[in-house]
Order: structure tokens, then sequence, then C-alpha cells
């Protein structure tokens, strides 16, 4: 697979792969996303990562338990705020916080430890083809009150959702909500 010529191509670290191993390797796996974790351990081990895209997800929830969910006009699909990382992101915590701020201009407390991984091969706007990703989830809290956003570029829309409005979402993106606020709870 080749990337797409000009600003669009993505380029990741090797620090910032490092990190990622790092931080995942001193994170314990998710109940029941064993399996994910011990995938992408091995993957970050092998060290072979051309043509892979890095990508730092985050879902925020508010503090009356509201979830913050975004409808992506690529996939067409409700799921968390998030992007690949640039070149000059320091990690992937500071690349969920940059995404929640330019996706929806959020500035909530990212925790470090993420939420769960993703390994998974999909095309993207950097290239044509399926590609691999390795996307990193973590969760934030807001104490504001759900502001009213816009979607931008990437996203046809953005909602503040509770219980009720969960039952649409696939079972993949419940669970990660599920996770998301068990997260929120017991880390504020």
């Amino acid at each position: 697979m080749e990337f797409m010529t000009g600003s669009d191509a993505v380029h990741h670290t090797a620090n910032q792969w490092n990190s990622t191993a790092a931080l995942l390797a001193a994170t314990p796996a998710p109940v029941g996303r064993e399996a994910m974790w011990v995938q992408a351990l091995a993957f970050l081990k092998v060290g072979h990562h051309d043509g892979a895209h890095l990508v730092a997800s985050v879902l925020v929830v508010d503090a009356g338990g509201l979830v913050l969910l975004a409808r992506h006009r690529r996939y067409r699909q409700w799921g968390p705020l998030g992007g690949h990382l640039d070149p000059n992101d320091a990690g992937l915590c500071a690349a969920a916080a940059r995404e929640l701020f330019e996706e929806a201009g959020l500035v909530p407390n990212v925790y470090p430890t993420p939420i769960d991984v993703r390994l998974s091969s999909y095309p993207c706007r950097t290239v044509a083809e399926p590609v691999l990703h390795l996307d990193v989830q973590f969760v934030a809290s807001t104490t504001a009150s759900a502001p009213t956003l816009v979607a931008g570029d990437e996203l046809t829309r953005l909602q503040w959702c509770g219980a009720p409005d969960l039952t649409s979402l696939s079972s993949a993106a419940a669970e990660l909500v599920g996770r998301a606020r068990s997260a929120a709870t017991w880390r504020c």
C-alpha cells in the first residue's frame, strides 16, 4: 500500500510507535479485551510499521453521564472523536486532546490511560486502499454542561447521548461507551 503524496501523507515517528508500545505494555487490558491487547502489543513488538497508521480516539463523558459521539462522514457510523497522530504530537494523549479541540472545540481532561485498543484495516483520507490502523482509545471528562456542538469537515454530526440514545449503536460502539462511562466514574 502506498501513501498519497503531498500534505495528506501520514508519517509517524519511531518515538510515537515506541511510546505507544510502552503505554500499552504498562496498562492492563480491559476485561474482555485481552486478546486485542495482546495482538496490538505483538504488532508493536515486531516493529515493522511501514504504511500503518497510529490513531488516538477519545470519548468525552460530561458531569451528568452524557457521552459525546461523532457521526463520521466517511464511515456513516457513530463513534468516538479522534484521528491520526501528527508528527509533532508528543504522544497519544496529546493527540486525543488536539483532536477533541479541532473536531469539537472542547478542552476536557483526557485521562492518560487507554480504555481500549483496536487493530483493524480500513481506507482513510490518506490512502485509497485499506491500511492497517492501530487505534488507541481514551476517555475524557468535562464538568461543564454539554455545549451545543457543530460538526466539522470529517463529521456530519456531534451529539451528547444518554442511555436511551445508545440502543441504535453498533455493539462495538455501545461496549466502548460502557467502558468510557465506567472509566470516567472511577477516575473522578
